[in-house]
């Protein structure tokens, strides 16, 4: 590979905000098939074979820590001069045994004999512990590794960020296809675990889709997004944009055909029919009698037909079948077939049901994507440090920066690359987030740094120990320390049996606790330093504890309030404090108002040593 001897160009990038949007491509209904999702980035592929595709256009792509499925298209079988032998060999000769199919019926037992075997059943919780991990592998962003392409936004959120920034969306609601709530259906390992239907979807997304069937919706409630991303839904049915539909539909498809037969889940005793998709939306009300199946077939059949499988898709589709990086306990071991023949569905579902066929008839996503070549497609991060003190400087060895083939195997890079950020040491100049630029000879990727002041403080990150915190007493000062440095605590909740119950305190995994939850609401909250101290800088780290509740923070030192804040539900922490133009002596105080639940991670503040 040449090596890149300019990147002078870089000085103009240093400062770039980092950007988050989707972009989507028009399609037609021809038979030619349409340029691939790398076409928006400035690689166009030649698409008048199936050989390898060629670069035709000079520019570097620019690519950024937000990237989306984008392609929209429909592709024709209509003049596929692929031969039966020429298909076979897609997917390593996964699908060999499908040779030719008598009717719909005979098309879907086969499909379900071959996605059956060597399927390995994964856990959605064990040991209290979330399998998020499949989802994070499987949905992450083509250019960003630790950023995941969700479904109902454009906005890409930190892997970090579970349960209020990004959940894990059943394509197939789970109380649809297993007669019983999800939190009692995940509980059996089968149908409602399968992670060809489970997808990293936005969390305000996922609540408002609730048990709705897929379809078009009659936009009784506000467009979230413009159409092409985002999501609208009326009382029955839940219509995600233009991205999002084709790969919602290919999960129903194969649902359907995965758990055709009925099954017993063990566990809560209940006898699962197969799963059927049928032509009017399906409601769901608890204590009912379980319909085991979803509405509106004829939208999915649209959708199928019109969004073809673009590069992020086929990355789900792959790493749940085989996770190169992490195959202990992330990998499923089987494929969607309708992922990787689109056309099948027609077959088994469509208006193709009662014919024959054979799979030369149909086209393979890998011929357009190209997901089968062993060459070179683009550059990514792998992983990166992502907060940094002011002070702190940026090396070569914070981030890693891999080689992504078109196979989705990639290796780790350190030859043609180079980041704008490397060797700089943060300064308050530089504001409260930068963008660093890495560029390479294909395409130039930028990724989020956020830069904490907390670092400058002398007494930094002080995180709470909650060994002596008594959550049966509201309204009483109890001692607590922050690291060494000893603090007054005090909460207050409307919640009426706090004496007996206790108010919900909990540690979390990222660090600090969570304090109340939606029925044992955290109404006050103030924690004062127990000593007297001059100081120029506090701050606080802190984030409300769901998407829809919010705190008003006021910080003092002594009777004067230097800062004041909102602390909302941001999918990050928020960092709240000032930075003092004269010294202030007094009792450092952080006064939390509200009325649900607040997470607190650390407390930082600088004394002045006379």
């Amino acid at each position: 590979m040449k090596k890149l001897k300019s990147l002078t160009f870089l000085c103009a990038l240093v400062l770039v905000s980092a950007c988050n949007g989707r972009s989507s491509v028009a399609f037609s209904s021809s038979n030619a098939i349409s340029s691939n999702d790398d076409s928006i980035h400035g690689i166009v592929f030649d698409t008048s074979s199936s050989s390898d595709s060629s670069i035709a256009s000079s520019s570097i792509e620019t690519s950024s820590s937000s990237e989306a499925s984008s392609s929209s298209q429909i592709i024709s079988s209509s003049g596929n001069s692929s031969s039966l032998e020429e298909s076979v060999i897609y997917y390593d000769g996964y699908y060999s045994s499908l040779v030719s199919w008598q009717n719909g019926e005979d098309l879907k037992r086969q499909l379900n004999a071959i996605m059956r075997d060597g399927y390995r059943p994964l856990t959605y919780t064990k040991s209290n512990k979330q399998n998020y991990d499949t989802n994070i592998h499987a949905d992450h962003s083509k250019y960003d590794f630790e950023y995941l392409d969700v479904i109902y936004n454009s906005q890409n959120i930190y892997k970090n960020e579970t349960n209020k920034g990004w959940q894990r969306e059943h394509a197939w609601c789970a109380s649809l296809m297993c007669g019983c709530p999800t939190e009692s259906a995940v509980s059996f390992k089968g149908r409602a675990t399968d992670f060809h239907n489970l997808f990293a979807a936005d969390a305000s997304g996922n609540q408002s889709r609730g048990n709705k069937n897929y379809g078009y919706a009659e936009l009784k409630e506000p467009l979230k997004g413009n159409g092409e991303d985002g999501y609208s839904y009326d009382e029955k049915t839940f219509e995600p944009g233009n991205i999002d539909k084709g790969r919602l539909a290919r999960a129903i498809f194969y649902m359907a055909t995965m758990y055709m037969n009925d099954e017993v889940d063990t566990n809560n005793g209940i006898n699962m029919k197969g799963l059927q998709i049928v032509e009017e939306p399906v409601s769901y009300v608890q204590g009912n009698s379980c319909a085991f199946a979803i509405g509106n077939l004829s939208d999915l059949l649209e959708w199928n037909n019109n969004y073809a499988v673009d590069y992020l898709e086929m990355q789900h589709n792959i790493t749940v079948y085989s996770d190169s990086d992490n195959p202990d306990g992330i990998a499923q071991g089987n494929r969607n077939a309708f992922v990787d023949y689109p056309g099948l569905v027609d077959y088994v579902y469509g208006n193709k049901k009662n014919q024959p066929g054979s799979l030369k008839d149909v086209v393979a996503s890998a011929s357009y994507l190209h997901s089968e070549e062993d060459t070179l497609s683009h550059y990514a991060i792998k992983q990166a440090k992502r907060e940094y003190a002011y002070g702190e400087t940026l090396m070569p060895s914070d981030y890693t920066v891999v080689g992504v083939r078109k196979d989705y195997s990639y290796t780790v890079e350190t030859e043609d690359i180079l980041n704008s950020y490397d060797n700089h040491t943060f300064l308050e100049s530089d504001g409260e987030s930068v963008s660093a630029i890495i560029a390479t000879m294909i395409n130039v990727i930028s990724y989020p740094i956020n830069l904490n002041p907390m670092g400058q403080c002398n007494n930094a990150d002080l995180v709470l120990n909650t060994s002596g915190l008594d959550k049966k007493k509201p309204e009483v000062d109890q001692n607590v320390s922050y690291g060494d440095v000893p603090f007054i605590f005090n909460f207050s909740t409307s919640y009426q049996n706090v004496a007996t119950d206790g108010m919900t305190i909990n540690n979390i995994s990222a660090g600090g606790i969570t304090l109340g939850s939606n029925n044992r609401p955290l109404d006050k909250l103030v924690i004062t330093t127990k000593n007297i101290y001059t100081i120029d800088r506090a701050y606080i780290k802190a984030q409300a504890g769901n998407a829809t509740s919010s705190y008003s923070l006021k910080i003092y030192v002594g009777d004067t309030i230097i800062h004041s804040a909102s602390v909302q539900d941001s999918k990050a922490w928020n960092i709240c404090g000032a930075s003092l133009n004269e010294p202030l002596t007094g009792q450092v105080s952080f006064v939390f108002m509200g009325r649900t639940s607040l997470k607190i991670n650390s407390i930082a503040f600088n004394a002045i040593i006379a």
